[in-house]
């Protein structure tokens, strides 16, 4: 027949049974931390303020806690270094119209400058292609004093000689070799030194640099077309690059 304990005797008995449990766990504890000069061994847990085994070398009483978080290292931002900026594309030539010589080979068949003496371009509104009144530029300004002479670039023959009192002034059209005609326009009243049908050299006198017409100052207004001068399917191309050439 088995006795049972009840009540308070059956508490006490429990709680004696724990403490002599934990005590049997807590010896070999204590005694590496003895062995080890008060310090706890690897894995030993001791209740906070217990000074069991800790009368090492020290004789510091031991209490346990938790394990300090470590510091985390920040690793340092890398920057990247700023690209370079890159160096514009130089500006691609211009196209050579279709038959028609590029400047170069102009040059080569003795070209030479429209306007004999200092001169300059200007700006975008004196360059071909910009906006006017009801229509757009057909040639490129050359800027210079007036009474300067104005020279055929190359031979060819006259086409016609004019007035236009609201737009080219005085001007001379002459229809040159390769498919080129020319257009100068605002020349100075009464300089023309031309008439059509004339045949004239590369550096012949036609005019002098003026303001008559439409001009606001003194300048040379110059027209190339390829395939003829306002006739059939004949066009104005972009002087400038032929002026460069022949400034040259």
């Amino acid at each position: 027949m088995k006795i049972g304990l009840a009540g308070p005797a059956a508490a006490v008995a429990t709680a004696a049974s724990l403490a002599a449990l934990v005590s049997a766990w807590l010896t070999p504890v204590a005694t590496a931390i003895e062995s080890t000069g008060g310090v706890a061994a690897p894995g030993a847990v001791l209740e906070a303020g217990s000074t069991s085994g800790t009368r090492g070398t020290g004789g510091t009483a031991f209490v346990a806690v938790s394990p300090k978080p470590r510091p985390v290292k920040k690793q340092p931002i890398k920057h990247k270094p700023a690209r370079k900026p890159r160096k514009p594309s130089p500006p691609s030539a211009a196209p050579t119209p279709s038959g028609a010589p590029n400047p170069a080979q102009t040059v080569a068949q003795g070209a030479v400058f429209p306007v004999r003496g200092p001169h300059s371009f200007g700006g975008p509104e004196n360059r071909f292609g910009a906006g006017r009144v009801g229509h757009i530029h057909q040639g490129q300004d050359v800027l210079a004093s007036e009474g300067l002479e104005v020279l055929a670039p190359l031979s060819g023959t006259i086409i016609t000689t004019g007035y236009q009192a609201g737009a080219a002034g005085w001007y001379v059209a002459e229809q040159a070799g390769d498919g080129l005609s020319f257009f100068y326009a605002h020349c100075q009243a009464g300089s023309v030194a031309v008439k059509a049908q004339q045949s004239v050299r590369a550096g012949q006198r036609l005019c002098l640099v003026g303001q008559t017409g439409d001009a606001t100052g003194p300048h040379l207004h110059f027209e190339i077309w390829v395939g003829g001068w306002h006739v059939g399917n004949g066009y104005p191309v972009d002087p400038l690059p032929y002026l460069e050439a022949w400034g040259q």
